[in-house]
């Protein structure tokens, strides 16, 4: 059984692909053969492993999202090229049932130059929109593509108009579509922010991923194009936990992973991925770091803390992470099954949510009635801290996310980059 099993998420697998020209040949063959959904996986691929915003690759695929079924996805796609100012061929038959989404007819105006219908004034405005409806570039807007260089640089604050009753718990960049994804604990959904057109999309709901009933974590594995999500369900011996993979360019579920024994109360409320795709999550409930190895189907536990309240986890490698608690951040050594508390002259309890770079830890941290962005620099060793260095200060929770050589963060309905050295 175990045997055919395997053969069979092979069987569904897409075949691998060195380079961006192979991913394109090897989607466009699968189009070709009707392999719509290979199709799709090779096209994000390509777009993975391609320059940033390359408008032929990003349009491949849009159609690849059209004929798999993902009709809302392609019309994001093809707003992000007008919103490069690249040529957009809306007459390709790839996009025949697209042109029957609602979002279509806003986008053809965003592409022809003409004027959006205004909506009857009796018809409420919609808050999370299907759909870019921004308005049409002016008539001297250049037809040629923007410098890509240009078009990838992230702004210093993105404001936005949230949702209603909108409570985020964590938020993750998508730097290959230049989007956020935002958690809403209120309405246990996912939520995309983009990056240009500054427009809501619902994304992700419960119901269509299979989320328990509390989100707690999420964060993006930018290299393999994955989205991880944690959630929950119960408190004290009846918790139990879920690890979610989806795939970041459309949300769609790809598995999920449960400790592999389900007797003792799981609770996880952080994940964390490393460089080479060793997935991490924290349990609450227990007080341990549970390990996820590229291509396992069921959480292990790496460690059992002695710590308590623990609230977030940044991975160092496969091997160490950085655990945050009330009391302060510890580090643990995996491979020698080791944890010691980083000492230093500040508070360092408080963190929820942890990201590590450059020998340093970055994250949001609640102290004395304030969140601050917090980096904390360590020796060597990564047992001692430096003097920490408040990045930002806000009266109002926020969340934040480390991407690259930036760190984002949600307050107050507006995302704000810091550059992170």
């Amino acid at each position: 059984m175990a045997l055919l099993l395997a053969l069979l998420l092979a069987l569904q697998a897409p075949p691998p692909c060195a380079d961006s020209a192979a991913c394109r040949a090897e989607a466009e063959a699968a189009a070709a053969r009707g392999a719509y959904e290979t199709f799709h996986d090779l096209a994000w691929r390509a777009v993975q492993k391609g320059r940033p915003n390359d408008p032929a690759l990003m349009f491949m695929l849009a159609r690849a999202q059209a004929l798999s079924g993902r009709p809302d996805d392609a019309i994001v796609m093809l707003g992000r090229l007008v919103d490069l100012h690249a040529p957009v061929d809306l007459a390709n038959p790839d996009f025949e049932r697209v042109r029957e989404r609602p979002g279509w007819a806003a986008l053809e105006a965003r592409v022809t130059g003409t004027p959006v219908p205004a909506p009857p004034a009796s018809a409420p405005p919609a808050t999370v929109t299907p759909a870019p409806a921004a308005a049409a570039p002016p008539a001297s807007a250049p037809a040629a593509p923007a410098p890509v260089a240009a078009a990838a640089a992230a702004p210093e604050a993105l404001d936005f108009e949230p949702p209603p009753d909108l409570r985020p718990f964590a938020i993750a960049h998508d730097a290959v579509s230049r989007r956020f994804v935002i958690g809403d604990a209120p309405s246990r959904r996912l939520l995309i922010v983009d990056e240009v057109s500054r427009h809501v999309v619902s994304y992700v709901s419960a119901a269509s991923a299979g989320f328990l009933d509390d989100l707690t974590g999420l964060t993006v594995d930018d290299r393999r194009g994955d989205l991880w999500v944690v959630s929950a369900k119960g408190s004290g011996t009846d918790a139990s936990s879920v690890v979610h993979k989806l795939q970041l360019v459309s949300g769609r579920g790809l598995g999920e992973a449960r400790p592999a024994d389900s007797a003792e109360a799981v609770r996880f409320v952080d994940v964390a991925v490393a460089s080479d795709g060793t997935v991490f999550a924290l349990d609450a409930a227990g007080g341990r770091v549970f390990r996820l190895r590229p291509g396992a189907r069921a959480l292990e536990v790496a460690h059992r803390l002695q710590a308590r309240g623990v609230t977030a986890l940044a991975a160092v490698d496969d091997r160490t992470v950085v655990v945050a608690s009330q009391n302060g951040l510890v580090r643990v050594d995996l491979t020698a099954r080791t944890a010691q508390a980083i000492k230093g002259v500040d508070d360092l309890g408080g963190f929820l949510s942890l990201a590590w770079r450059n020998g340093a830890v970055v994250g949001v941290q609640h102290t004395k009635g304030t969140w601050v962005v917090a980096r904390v620099a360590l020796d060597a060793a990564g047992t001692r801290a430096q003097p920490r260095a408040i990045l930002a200060a806000s009266a109002s929770p926020i969340v934040g996310t480390l991407a690259g050589g930036n760190f984002f963060y949600l307050a107050d309905h507006t995302i704000r980059r810091l550059a992170v050295r």
